[in-house]
């Protein structure tokens, strides 16, 4: 009943995303560029609003629907959408030509910044994508090292290149996609997240183990935080096997702090792969690190390992809209500090109201980002392999559905916080959630 209700109403208002859906299956395949951007939709009946504009904290669609945003272009956009400082400095650029193909001094300014923000930086060098700093981040580790293989999270998210595409989604059966090695001759071992029996499989595979890459916060795998014991140990571990220790701080560099998180937490990697916020909400990519590792990309050395090659690495608009974007978050104390103990308080509460209501949902996270985990059964003593194999994915789309249907938009049940948000806006979304969540559950 409550899922036709809440078909009917969304259809209704949302007819020029229909026709659009349409024509987009038949050009497109799936309708999508990037596979999670049908929300799942397609599972109980629906489609995807086709977003054509974003402003602070919200976004509006082709059937002038607005809504308030919890995505954040994929968690980039901090301090919200079209930014109007940043937006001046690209619209600068633009009179000078977007792409030029060659050397920029924006691109020394912003590694720049970037080694002055974070102690672990030595040498930095810019791709396109976060995808493409994973793969580069193995490359150098494997080279450096002469080791063959590399170690990564369960459930952890670093991209869909051959590379790291491995134990991501549940059931892990290793690698996710057809069209790619098995997991074993692409030299990937899966560990577990804040376990001892990680040291002991990084132990059994010293020998030819060239790193270890983990996220300090699962983002994709489910906004699991990882223990800041467990990191202090994976370092302790690596640096005595000769094993490059990698942190993926796509999502979380410069998400809780004006810098890497790494700083904040105190474990310093031999190497760090960024994204997302530091391109200002262009296409960036870096991978940055103890100055012997990376400079083995220096092309004047015969034997240089190749990487961040590409038509659009160190991208004009990305760098320039990257540096005046760091620019910001250097004076932005009061907004990190407003947004990370909002975003506590609304998983807190939002847990606090499952557990008395009895309601098989679950937030997980870490400050500003928070998801929402739609299960199939109350677990007790929920721990990350659970809360995978147990998601709904049926209730999960319905969720979102009904969220859309109350103007919030997010993905993977909510998303992140942007300093655009205020609490009035953070208010709405737990009364929504605390609304829908017993309705839906009554119907799974």
């Amino acid at each position: 009943m409550f899922l036709q209700e809440e078909l009917t109403k969304y259809i209704t208002s949302h007819p020029n995303s229909k026709a659009m859906w349409d024509r987009s299956n038949k050009v497109l395949a799936g309708g999508v560029s990037h596979n999670i951007r049908n929300l799942n939709l397609p599972l109980i009946g629906a489609y995807p609003p086709f977003i054509q504009k974003g402003y602070g904290a919200t976004v509006t669609d082709i059937d002038n629907n607005t809504y308030d945003d919890y995505w954040g272009a994929h968690y980039a956009m901090i301090t919200g959408y079209s930014n109007p400082t940043i937006q001046k400095k690209v619209e600068a650029q633009l009179m000078n030509s977007w792409h030029l193909g060659t050397v920029l001094e924006h691109q020394v300014l912003m590694a720049e910044r970037l080694i002055n923000d974070n102690k672990s930086l030595e040498h930095v060098r810019f791709c396109t994508s976060g995808t493409e700093a994973a793969m580069y981040a193995t490359r150098l580790a494997r080279a450096f090292t002469g080791k063959k293989k590399v170690a990564k999270a369960k459930f952890g998210w670093h991209g869909a290149a051959d590379t790291l595409f491995y134990d991501v989604r549940a059931p892990l059966t290793g690698k996710e996609t057809r069209g790619i090695l098995d997991d074993t001759e692409a030299g990937v071992i899966s560990i577990d997240i804040n376990s001892q029996t990680a040291v002991e499989t990084i132990n059994q595979h010293k020998e030819e183990l060239a790193a270890v890459i983990v996220e300090p916060v699962l983002g994709g795998g489910g906004g699991f935080p990882v223990e800041r014991d467990f990191l202090k140990l994976l370092r302790e571990e690596t640096e005595q096997q000769n094993i490059i220790l990698i942190f993926d701080e796509i999502i979380t560099g410069y998400r809780f702090c004006n810098s890497l998180y790494q700083n904040e937490i105190g474990v310093l990697p031999d190497l760090t792969t960024m994204g997302k916020i530091i391109g200002g909400g262009f296409p960036i990519g870096a991978i940055g690190g103890r100055h012997e590792i990376v400079e083995q990309a220096n092309p004047t050395i015969s034997d240089r390992v190749w990487i961040g090659g590409g038509t659009f690495s160190s991208f004009p608009l990305s760098m320039i809209a990257g540096l005046e974007m760091l620019n910001i978050l250097k004076t932005s104390a009061e907004q990190y500090q407003r947004v990370n103990k909002l975003g506590t308080s609304l998983i807190t509460d939002l847990n606090k109201f499952f557990k008395e209501k009895q309601l098989s949902y679950l937030a997980t996270g870490h400050k500003s980002l928070v998801t929402l985990h739609s299960l199939s059964k109350l677990l007790d003593k929920p721990d990350p392999v659970d809360i995978v194999h147990f998601s709904d994915k049926k209730k999960e789309t319905l969720t979102q559905l009904a969220l859309l249907n109350r103007h919030i938009t997010g993905m993977h049940g909510i998303g992140a916080l942007s300093f655009a948000h205020t609490e009035k806006q953070i208010q709405y979304l737990q009364q929504a959630i605390m609304t829908i969540t017993p309705q839906i559950s009554k119907e799974h």
